[in-house]
């Protein structure tokens, strides 16, 4: 039994990660162009493989990545730089949906959306403070539509009412 658990478990990792390819294109580019490298995160395999099984708010996949330190790079406070670099992920499956500066704070936020099916796929980076955080991930058109009629819903049921 303990053989056939490891064998799913090893296989859905695996799929996990050959299906990361315009996720890793933008962290690596991002890696890259900033100098820096993200910063591990304990246990996202396993978050990753119990929201395959558990699919809440309709989302089948998720990868995440965090970087800090990129205001080390003398280009990170160039929105114009920070666009040219993330036209780079057009082209490869995700269309660009929406790319926002924020002059007070200087925080950009760039989604991206593959085409749409019964599921798709979004890609979502943020640039903040000194650091990124981008995220990945797979969610059933129909949940995700309802969750963009009722917001405040979606997130009071994402946390289970903690906020109250």
């Amino acid at each position: 039994m303990s053989a056939r658990l490891l064998a799913i478990f090893l296989a859905v990792s695996v799929a996990a990660l050959a299906g990361g390819g315009d996720f890793d294109h933008l962290v690596k580019a991002v890696e890259s162009h900033y100098g820096v490298r993200r910063t591990h995160i304990p246990f996202m395999g396993v978050a990753n493989v119990a929201l395959k099984v558990k699919h809440p708010a309709g989302a089948s996949e998720f990868q995440l990545a965090v970087l800090e330190d990129l205001d080390s790079s003398p280009v990170y406070h160039d929105p114009a730089d920070r666009d040219r670099l993330m036209n780079t992920v057009s082209g490869h499956g995700l269309y660009p949906m929406i790319a926002m500066h924020s002059r007070r704070d200087a925080q950009s936020t760039y989604m991206f959306m593959a085409e749409a099916g019964k599921s798709t796929k979004m890609l979502i980076a943020i640039f903040h403070g000194s650091g990124a955080t981008i995220i990945q991930f797979k969610a059933d058109m129909n949940v995700l539509l309802k969750s963009l009629e009722d917001p405040e819903g979606m997130a009071e049921s994402l946390s289970g009412g903690l906020g109250q």
